[in-house]
Order: C-alpha cells, then structure tokens, then sequence
C-alpha cells in the first residue's frame, strides 16, 4: 500500500514536470513561461526542505531529479528560439529539423547534468558510464540495425532511392542520436535509480514509462495514436529494463535511436525526399 501511494505521487509528479512543464503546447507562451519557471523553484525549494528535515530525506534524490529535469526544460524554453534564430536555422528543412533537435538535446541535456551532478548524483546514479559492455553493444546495434533494416524497406515502398537517403544520412543520424540520447537522460538516466529507491526495480521502470508514454499522447506524427501509444509503452518498458541489467544508458540510447528512424520517412515526404 505505501508502494502504491508513492507511485501515485511519482507519476503525478512525472506528468506535472514532464507534460505540463515541458512538452504540453496547448497553452499560451505566457503562461508555459510561468509554468517552466515555477516548477525548478518548486523543486529547488523541496529538495532544499528534504535535506533539512529527516521525515523528508527519502525524497531528496527524487526532488532533486525533478529539479534537473525542469531546469533543463527551462533553459531550452528560454535559449532554445534565440539561439537558432541567430544561426538562422529553420525547420524548412531536414537540416533545419536536425540542427533544432540538437539544439535542444543539448539545452536540456547540460543544464539538467550540470544541476544533478552539482546537487551530488554520479555519473554511476545517472547510467553514464561503461556497464556491462558487451550486453548493451549487442543490445543496442542489433535493435538498430532491425529498425534501420525496416527504416529502408518504409523508403522504398514510398519511392525513395538509396542515394537520396545516403545523402540525408548524415542529418538523419544526428536527429534520432540526439533525441535518443536526450530522452533517455531526461527521462530514465535521471530519474531511474532515485526512483528505485522508492518503488524498486520494476516498480520505477513502469512509472517512467507510463508517463513517458502518456508525454507523447499529443504527437502528429503517426495515424493511429492508440497503436502508437501501446508500441511506445513496450518499448519504454524495454529501454528502462535495458539500461538496469546493463547498468548504462547507451544500449537504450542506440535501441531508442533506431525506433526514432520509424518517423523520418514522413519528414522526408513533406521536405520533398520522397
């Protein structure tokens, strides 16, 4: 029962930083603003409180992954448009597509790292490091290589030769690496192992992966979202499994990456690749 009430609290916590605070666009910028600014603070101050008062501590290293998460959404809300804009980068384009997400892999991505690694986590508590290297090597680039196996066989059947995809081979890999990377940081690298200390192995693997899951409700980027939804959920499932028995993120990252190569042929439709 006290499992239970504390997955209730996580998940709830997860949608508020994640979904709310982060990738939910149905609200005016003003108000996104205040949300994404309210939220570090929140957190900031908790993590502060559960450090002082010893009934709370069990729920400092959960705050303070909360508080890297959304300063990591913060800043990429704040720099993000600035930024590009002064590259004069564009999403017109598939370069354009691909510079943006690694734009924003890496406005999130250093912030929330700098904060979680200043508030005391290891390069151990976030799954940055080498683990068991020859379980995530097998992992990772034999999921790749089945999804990008099935990526050339979604281009073919829409008419798109193998050298328009040699071509935009280069900024394909940079947009699936980075989104990969980013959110399996964001989501499982941060928010794994405090997790696990509160709900256990499977326990913390599952809340991360119904949030994650219910994160991506809104996209516009399949035709049956329920079908989508229940394919993303096993596969969150998969990677949070993978990168606790391989006890590093980089089999998830490169398992991640290859399931991001399912949506590229649609943006090489609209760009005219196809």
């Amino acid at each position: 029962m006290k499992r239970t009430g504390f997955f209730l609290i996580l998940f709830s916590a997860g949608i508020l930083v994640y979904f709310v605070g982060g990738y939910w666009t149905a609200i005016p910028p003003w108000a996104r603003t205040i949300i994404k600014t309210a939220l570090p603070l929140f957190f900031l101050l908790f993590t502060c409180l559960c450090g002082r008062v010893e009934s709370l501590r069990q729920w400092r290293s959960v705050s303070l992954a909360f508080f890297a998460a959304s300063c990591g959404f913060l800043v990429s809300w704040l720099i993000s448009d600035t930024f590009l804009g002064f590259l004069g980068v564009t999403t017109s384009s598939l370069q354009g597509i691909a510079w943006t997400k690694l734009t924003e892999s890496v406005l999130i991505v250093v912030p929330a790292l700098l904060v979680a690694r200043i508030g005391g986590m290891t390069n151990n508590d976030l799954f940055l490091r080498r683990g068991r290297l020859r379980a995530w090597l097998i992992v990772g680039f034999v999921a790749f290589a089945v999804f990008a196996v099935l990526f050339l066989l979604q281009a073919a059947d829409k008419g798109i030769e193998g050298k328009q995809i040699l071509a935009l081979a280069p900024w394909t890999l940079i947009f699936v690496l980075a989104n990969g990377f980013m959110e399996e940081f964001h989501f499982r690298g941060l928010l794994l192992s405090p997790f696990e200390g509160l709900l256990g192995r499977h326990g913390a693997n599952l809340c991360i992966a119904l949030f994650f899951t219910l994160v991506h409700a809104p996209v516009e980027y399949t035709p049956d979202i329920a079908v989508f939804l229940a394919v993303l959920f096993g596969l969150s499932l998969a990677w949070g499994y993978i990168i606790q028995k391989t006890k590093a993120l980089w089999g998830a990252v490169l398992f991640h990456a290859g399931a991001d190569l399912m949506i590229i042929v649609g943006i090489y439709e609209t760009f005219g690749a196809a």
